[in-house]
C-alpha cells in the first residue's frame, strides 16, 4: 500500500508539469537521478524488487514472424532452425534513413515463429520516451546492406531458401506498452515448379533443366519495398531433384516471357520449350508460384506441357505441344555436363552446388596444404577425410591442387584413398560447395560424384 501511494504521488507530480523532461530541467538532472536511485533502493529493500516508476528501463521487443499465403518457403513448411532476418526500427511515419533508430539487426529463430537476437547481435529495445515506432524486415539476412539496397542475384539456384526474398512492412505503431511485434512476410519474387515425366525413361536422374535469356540480377529497396529493373540477363540452371522428376527456380517478376526458353537436356536427346508457348502463363508476378507439368515424348519428338498458375494455391491449367530441337543446348559452367576445372574452382570460390572435374592425385595427412602426400604404402597416415584434386595426373604443385573435404557417409567410403587406393590418379567429377578448406580454396560439403572413363 505504501508503495502504491508513493507511485501515485510521483505520477501526480509529473502530471503537474508539461513533461518529464521539463521536470528534470527544473529540478536538476543529478538530483533527479539521485532521488530515483534512493526511491528504487528503498522500495527494493522493502519488497525485494526494483520498480521503474519513471520508465527509464528499456523494454525489449517481443518479435514473431509469419509468412503470407501458404506460409512456406522453398526449403520447407515453416521457418527453419537458424533462419535469420534483418530488422530495422524507425520512428512511426518516417521512412528508413541513416538516422533510423536501429538498422539491419540480425534476429534468428529456432524453427518457430519466435525470433530473438542472433549471437553477438544487438537487442532491439523501445525508445525510453515511450514514442511509437515502426519495423521493417527482410529475409534472408545479409550483413552488408548499403543505402538500404538489398542485392538480388538468382544465378545460383542450388539452395532455394538462400534466394527466396521475403519482406515485411506491416508492423507499425508499437511502443513499450505494446511490445509484441508480429511481422508478416511476403514473397517478393516469382517461383516456378516443374513436374517432369518421360514416356520411355523411368529415371531422369541425369537431366539438366535450364532457363535461357532470363533476368538474373536486380536491387530491392528496403525503404520503399520496390524492386528495380533487372541489371543482368543470362541462363539459369534450375534446381533439379535427385531423380529428375521435379525442378524449381525462383525468378524476377516480369510481364514479358518472350525470348525465354526451357531446355531439358538428357544424354541422348534435348527438348526446347519457349515459355511464351503456354497461353495460360504469360507473366511472372511477385508472390506467385507457377507450375508446369512437362511430358517428354521421344516417339512424338515433342514436349507436352500444361501450366497452372497459383497464388500459393491451385489455379487454372493449360497445355501446349512443342517439338524438340537438334540445336546444341546452352552450357552452364559448373554444371554436371560442364564442370569447373580445378583452376576455375579456385577462382569461383563461394559458389554452391557446383561440379568440379579433375584427377585424384593424393591426400593431406594433416590439416594443412603442406601435408600433401601421395604415399599409399601405410594406412596410418592416409587420410579418409580429404582428397587432393588436380587437372593433370601426377600433379604435385600445391598451387594447382584443390583440397576436397570428404564428409561422413557413402561418398567418403567410396572415394577416400585409404579404403580405395585404386582411385589414385583416376579422373572424377564431384559436386559440392566451393569454399575455404585447409586455409586454401577448396571443395566442401560433397553431395555427389561420378568417375570419368572406364567406370
Amino acid at each position: 500500500m505504501k508503495t502504491e501511494k508513493l507511485f501515485t504521488k510521483v505520477r501526480r507530480f509529473f502530471a503537474m508539469t508539461k513533461s518529464k523532461q521539463a521536470w528534470l530541467c527544473s529540478f536538476g538532472l543529478t538530483k533527479t537521478l539521485s532521488l530515483y536511485f534512493l526511491i528504487s533502493v528503498a522500495l527494493s529493500s522493502c519488497e525485494g524488487d526494483t520498480p521503474d516508476p519513471f520508465g527509464f528501463i528499456a523494454k525489449e521487443i517481443q518479435l514473431s514472424a509469419t509468412i503470407e499465403g501458404l506460409k512456406t518457403r522453398a526449403s520447407g513448411s515453416a521457418w527453419d532452425k537458424g533462419d535469420a532476418i534483418g530488422v530495422y526500427m524507425k520512428k512511426s511515419g518516417e521512412t528508413l534513413a541513416s538516422s533510423s533508430l536501429m538498422k539491419n539487426v540480425q534476429y534468428q529463430t529456432t524453427g518457430t515463429t519466435a525470433f530473438s537476437p542472433a549471437k553477438g547481435a544487438k537487442t532491439i529495445t523501445f525508445p525510453l520516451d515511450g514514442s511509437n515506432v515502426d519495423f521493417i524486415s527482410y529475409y534472408p539476412y545479409k550483413e552488408d546492406i548499403a543505402d538500404f539496397i538489398y542485392p538480388v542475384d538468382l544465378s545460383n539456384q542450388s539452395v532455394q531458401a538462400d534466394i527466396d526474398l521475403l519482406y515485411s512492412d506491416n508492423a507499425k505503431t508499437f511502443h513499450a506498452g505494446n511490445p509484441a511485434v508480429n511481422m508478416q512476410f511476403s514473397h517478393q519474387l516469382s517461383k516456378i515448379m516443374l513436374q517432369i515425366t518421360h514416356k520411355i525413361e523411368s529415371s531422369l536422374d541425369d537431366i539438366e533443366v535450364i532457363i535461357t535469356n532470363v533476368s538474373t540480377k536486380a536491387d530491392f529497396n528496403l525503404a520503399s519495398g520496390i524492386l528495380s529493373a533487372p541489371s543482368a540477363t543470362g541462363n539459369i540452371p534450375c534446381m533439379v531433384s535427385s531423380d529428375g522428376a521435379t525442378a524449381e527456380a525462383i525468378l524476377l517478376p516480369t510481364t514479358n516471357l518472350n525470348g525465354m526458353e526451357f531446355w531439358f537436356v538428357l544424354d541422348n536427346e534435348t527438348f526446347k520449350i519457349p515459355l511464351s508457348s503456354v497461353p495460360e502463363i504469360q507473366a511472372f508476378n511477385k508472390s506467385t508460384r507457377y507450375t508446369y507439368n512437362i511430358y517428354l515424348d521421344s516417339d512424338l519428338i515433342s514436349a507436352i506441357t500444361t501450366g497452372e498458375i497459383s497464388d500459393w494455391t491451385e489455379g487454372p491449367s493449360g497445355s501446349a505441344t512443342i517439338p524438340t530441337t537438334t540445336e546444341d543446348p546452352p552450357r552452364i559452367p559448373g554444371s554436371k555436363r560442364t564442370p569447373y576445372t580445378v583452376e576455375e574452382a579456385q577462382e569461383y570460390q563461394d559458389k554452391a552446388g557446383v561440379w568440379v572435374e579433375g584427377y585424384i592425385v593424393g591426400y593431406f595427412s594433416l590439416s594443412s596444404m603442406n601435408s600433401f602426400s601421395t604415399d599409399l604404402s601405410g594406412n596410418t597416415t592416409i587420410s579418409q577425410s580429404n582428397l587432393a584434386l588436380a587437372t593433370n595426373q601426377g600433379e604435385t604443385d600445391l598451387e594447382k591442387i584443390i583440397p576436397v573435404m570428404l564428409g561422413s557417409g557413402s561418398v567418403r567410403d567410396k572415394l577416400n584413398l585409404r579404403a580405395n587406393p585404386q582411385n589414385f590418379n583416376k579422373k572424377v567429377k564431384i559436386s559440392g560447395d566451393l569454399g575455404s578448406y585447409l586455409s586454401a580454396p577448396g571443395l566442401r560439403d560433397i553431395k555427389q560424384y561420378e568417375f570419368i572413363g572406364a567406370e
